[in-house]
């Protein structure tokens, strides 16, 4: 009876690999590669990684109490690439969460569709993805769009996804920053090269970034905006640029009654507003 058992590694390698493709990254590297040499080398087939979707990277401390401390390296990276790191033997110091992005990416071999990108992405990291990922057709940038440097530079990387059809944008870090003036703390220096050091005031983020979805992104149809400001201004030039979304979220966003009407009676095909 024992000897009529499948064995781990005689599993059909297109069923492994479909299976791969629907697991997160987190097994993907500490659990997958350890079962058997077969399904290591499944999981090194580029199908498994068409979804990249980075675990939370938080780099601790992101605030120091003292001034002399901000040079220090990162106790932890949250946990995913806490054990990452252990798992693979890796010196702490020396570890890049550029290094890692890129490694993911190359795994995909550049037929990724799909993009969660870490939060603290740094500028090298986003602009390496926009240009080995071409095939995206969905990409979530969950960094605050007013404070982060990398954000100035989405208009710059976007029109390289020529695939592209959804697209979430923003986050805030303004009570976190907030809390850090407070509490009188001072900003490690990996936090603190992410930030612009403009006024970011000046900046038409948004603006910018919509015009070059207009311009080269043909396929797109849905978009997410939060903690933003969606005036009449920010309305009109969705309306005009964007004459065919299909759904449109601001439901996280500051955005008035008449902007919502702008919006309503400007986007004929929308379906969820």
């Amino acid at each position: 009876m024992d000897d009529d058992r499948r064995r781990w590694e005689d599993l059909d390698t297109d069923c492994l690999t479909n299976v791969f493709s629907r697991v997160k990254m987190e097994s993907l590297f500490l659990a997958v590669p350890f079962v058997c040499k077969s399904w290591y080398k499944t999981s090194l087939n580029p199908l498994c990684w068409k979804r990249l979707w980075f675990p939370d990277f938080i780099p601790y401390p992101l605030f120091t109490d003292k001034a002399e401390d901000r040079l220090q390296p990162a106790q932890s990276f949250g946990p995913f690439y806490d054990q990452f790191v252990d798992e693979y033997r890796i010196n702490k110091t020396r570890f890049s969460i550029d290094a890692f992005v890129k490694l993911v990416v190359h795994r995909s071999n550049g037929i990724a569709t799909s993009l969660v990108l870490l939060e603290l992405c740094t500028e090298e990291a986003l602009r390496y993805v926009s240009d080995a990922c071409p095939l995206l057709w969905g990409v979530w940038f969950t960094d605050d769009l007013v404070l982060f440097k990398n954000s100035q530079i989405i208009s710059q990387v976007i029109g390289k996804w020529k695939f592209l059809e959804c697209l979430y944008l923003g986050s805030s870090l303004v009570k976190i920053m907030r809390q850090r003036r407070l509490s009188k703390k001072h900003l490690s220096e990996h936090f603190k090269v992410l930030l612009t050091v403009e006024n970011p005031l000046c900046y038409n983020v948004l603006d910018r970034i919509l015009v070059q979805i207009a311009t080269h992104c043909k396929h797109f149809k849905e978009l997410s905006i939060s903690f933003c400001n969606v005036g009449e201004i920010e309305a009109s030039t969705i309306v005009k640029l964007l004459p065919n979304l299909k759904k449109l979220d601001v439901s996280s966003s500051r955005i008035d009654r008449d902007s919502v009407v702008k919006l309503l009676q400007g986007l004929k095909k929308v379906v969820r507003l």
